[in-house]
């Protein structure tokens, strides 16, 4: 249950951890890395799990995916690519890497962002994974080591490293949700095992910021941690977002978060262009003295432009619905 709220927890999180702003004691979660990316990729495979799990077919799933997705990536692309072509870094072949999301699995320059491609490539890896998680216990686990240790060989190649970490919280999010399928209840074993995993976790965490702080990006130390930290943080949001439902005052913080995860998508895509434009803004008119009034004008617009992404993606989707209406 919430798990929107998971995603709009995490979504605010990821804003956060993007603003330029001294945000005090909360600078040390900019530091340690941003867990926000693994509860979403998390969130995602349980969803995917779902998802496949309503008729088992491969293709009609890849299709429910990209009808959610690809109208708001598809009008957000371009508008991006027409920004590019202004600063000078348009050319034909980062247009189409971009458009199909893979430029960033090319290893060349000029990519949106990593985490669209690796969210298409997981949705690929998707049927795979889903049968995976349904095998015997030691079969299961086994591959989620496999999975681990396949991220070994792209130690020191930033292009994938961010991307292959991410890979096994994706199906480890299909593991707990095959193990909701089974109605299995959490019981306080469980809970003590998942306190005790993002203790471990929160532990690795600063220590690798402390004592190997020089192979946090190069070998994935960033973001291994999260697949102890991860998974309790969204089960600790359902705790609290169920108690604060049950009351009027705090309701509203709920309905919020809820709304977060339902926008998380253009919210992702929304911040980072904006929180591109502005440095470059201030750096093409001479505006740095100005620089907190601009930032705090991007925080402002970013809602705005997830409103009108997603009215501009329901208009493409009911337009090319209505071409494919057979006369």
């Amino acid at each position: 249950p919430f798990r929107n709220a998971w995603l709009g927890f995490a979504m605010l999180w990821v804003i956060l951890i993007h603003t330029p702003f001294n945000l005090g004691p909360l600078n040390y979660l900019r530091a340690i890395g941003c867990g926000g990316v693994d509860i979403c990729i998390f969130a995602s495979g349980i969803g995917c799990f779902y998802s496949l799990s309503k008729d088992g077919n491969a293709g009609s799933f890849m299709v429910r995916r990209l009808k959610r997705l690809a109208p708001a990536y598809i009008l957000f692309i371009v508008f991006w690519l027409f920004y590019q072509y202004c600063l000078g870094n348009f050319n034909f072949q980062m247009a189409i890497g971009n458009l199909f999301a893979i430029q960033t699995l090319t290893g060349l320059e000029n990519d949106f962002n990593w985490y669209i491609s690796a969210i298409f490539l997981l949705y690929v890896l998707a049927p795979y994974f889903k049968a995976a998680a349904e095998q015997s216990t030691w079969k299961k686990h086994l591959f989620l080591l496999l999975l681990l240790i396949g991220s070994v060989p792209f130690w020191r190649v930033d292009a994938y490293m961010v991307i292959v970490t991410r890979v096994p919280i994706f199906y480890l999010g299909m593991l707990f949700a095959d193990l909701c399928k089974k109605d299995k209840q959490i019981k306080k074993a469980d809970v003590f095992c998942m306190s005790i995993a993002f203790v471990a976790g929160a532990i690795f965490a600063v220590g690798t910021y402390l004592y190997a702080r020089e192979y946090l990006w190069s070998h994935g130390l960033y973001w291994y941690p999260f697949l102890f930290i991860a998974p309790p943080m969204c089960f600790a949001i359902s705790w609290i977002a169920m108690r604060l439902n049950k009351r009027k005052l705090t309701k509203p913080i709920v309905d919020f978060l809820s709304l977060c995860g339902d926008y998380s998508f253009e919210l992702y895509l929304v911040h980072i262009l904006l929180f591109s434009l502005v440095p470059t803004i201030m750096l093409r008119f001479g505006l740095a003295y100005i620089r907190n009034l601009l930032w705090f004008g991007c925080i402002l617009c970013v809602p705005v432009g997830c409103f009108l992404l997603r009215r501009g993606a329901l208009l493409l989707s009911r337009l090319f619905s209505k071409s494919k209406t057979p006369v």
